[in-house]
Parts: C-alpha cells; structure tokens; sequence
C-alpha cells in the first residue's frame, strides 16, 4: 500500500503546539540568554546596557556560589538516591497480591500530591528544636539527649531537608516503578519458576532488566529535580542557617529580588548547563544497557 500524501490539517495541529513551544520556552530562553549579558537598572528595560561576560563572573565569583554548587550536589545526589531506592523498594513489594494493596499504594503516594509549600510549612513546625512534635516525641520516650536541632544546626538542615523531599517524592518514584512491573508478562516469571530460579535470580534477571526504561526515567527525573530545587528549600530555610541550604535555586531567587536580573539570568543558564551536563551522560549511560519487552 503506498504511503498516503500528508493532509493540510495535519499542519494544523502541529503548528498551534510549536507556537505555544516557541512563546512559551523558545523566547522566554533566548531573551534570558540575552539578559545574562545585560545590566538592567531599577528594573526599566529602557536602561539596558551590555555588560559582556560581567555577569557570569560576578556569579562565578559570588561568595555563596561554592555553598549553593555543594548544597546543590548533596542534596540531588542524596534524594536522587533515597527516593529511587525507595521507591524501587516499595514498587517491588506492593507490586504483590496482598489485601490492603490498592490501600498502600495510595498512602505511599499521597504525599506527592501535597503542596510543596504546605509540606514545608508543617515540617518547618514539626522539626522546631523545642517545640517540634519529632524533638517532644523523642524527648517523651526518654532519648531527649539526641533530639538535634533539625534546622538550626548548619551540619544538619540540609540532610534535614534531604529527608522531607525524600518522604514526598519516594511514592512519586513508586509509582513510575510500578507501572513498569506491571508491563512485564507472567510468562517470563512462569518459565523461571519451571527452572527453578530463585525470587533474587528472577529480580536480577528478569525484572530489573525490564523495568530499566523506567528506572531510568525515574532516575533522571529524580536528579533533575534536586539539582533545580528551589521551593522546598525557600519554604523551610530559606538558604539559611547561613548559606548551609543555599542552593542554585535560592541564588537565582535573590540575585532577581535584589534587582539584579543580569546576574539572576547567568546563575540560571549556569544551572541548565550544569543540568545537562550531569544528566544526559547519565541517561545514555543507562540507556545503553536497557532491553526490550
């Protein structure tokens, strides 16, 4: 059968979606790239000047930048790993026939559906160093000695701040799991049983290599969204104490606060470069070693 010709309504459906792509990311990317080379004054764009690389190097140079680059790493690299392993945890169990199943899965993920904001608030509450209900109930059971203070101690707020994105987005992750264990035949797993494989032989050979796809899409998701965190921090610390949670996000956030929107524009194409650079090697990576269904 020979290919039929394309029809004009199919430009038509096409071209809406690149107008709303190009209004939407194309233009508001290609105007922060300009600013990043720009000084606006009083925030009037009638007052621009070109500054050359000024801005990438007040940034580069920025006192806080070495606190938000190492924040910023720990704090990915540490949920990233947290939530996939999990999330990849609670997948494989929850993938069962048990009889509160539909139950569970539902209060693993009903955390990811809470507003970032509001979860902030409440843990901003919970972990208060004298007042908290976690500090109270640790001083209740008798190990008040060892109730730290979660977010006032400079060591401590960002692994603090490591476990809260790790409680809501773990379910996230599940879920994404989930799917992919749910798209792989019995038949396999019968075959494997006929063999006599073990439930660790069967994980490690059937299951893991067919749900890579997803794991690595979990991964990858996961790594981006704490290398560009931003609300969870600004509702709890708000970089604080000191710079001990700054991360890029928060920088990007003050440099435009302050006016400084040349500045704000080069921290945040700094951040997409870091972005890419760390998580496109890492999906082809992986991407390599994944099979097909």
């Amino acid at each position: 059968m020979k290919p039929t010709k394309n029809k004009p309504y199919t430009y038509t459906l096409i071209l809406p979606g690149m107008l709303l792509y190009a209004v939407f990311f194309l233009v508001p990317s290609l105007f922060g790239g300009v600013l990043s080379f720009a000084n606006i004054g009083r925030f009037s764009f009638s007052d621009i000047r070109f500054t050359g690389w000024t801005n990438y190097i007040n940034v580069l140079t920025d006192d806080y930048l070495s606190a938000a680059i190492r924040n910023s790493f720990v704090f990915a690299f540490a949920t990233t790993l947290l939530k996939v392993g999990i999330g990849t945890a609670l997948a494989v169990f929850l993938n069962r026939k048990l009889r509160a199943t539909n139950y569970l899965r539902t209060v693993a993920f009903l955390p990811a559906v809470l507003s970032t904001v509001a979860v902030g608030v409440f843990f901003t509450s919970a972990m208060h160093p004298t007042n908290g209900m976690i500090n109270r109930f640790l001083h209740a059971v008798g190990l008040g000695a060892i109730a730290p203070d979660w977010l006032t101690d400079p060591h401590l707020a960002i692994y603090s701040l490591v476990g809260i994105e790790t409680w809501k987005w773990s379910g996230f992750t599940m879920a994404i799991v989930l799917a992919g264990l749910q798209s792989i035949s019995k038949d396999y797993y019968e075959s494997a049983n006929i063999e006599g494989a073990s439930e660790w032989q069967q994980f490690r050979s059937i299951t893991f290599p067919l749900v890579l796809p997803y794991f690595n899409n979990a991964l990858i998701v996961n790594l981006i969204g704490g290398l560009k965190v931003f609300d969870l921090v600004q509702a709890v610390t708000q970089g604080g104490p000191g710079s001990a949670t700054e991360v890029f996000g928060t920088l990007v956030f003050k440099s435009f606060g302050s006016g400084r929107l040349g500045e704000g524009a080069a921290a945040s194409i700094l951040l997409s470069l870091i972005v890419i650079a760390i998580t496109l090697p890492t999906w082809k990576l992986i991407a390599r070693k994944e099979v097909e269904l």
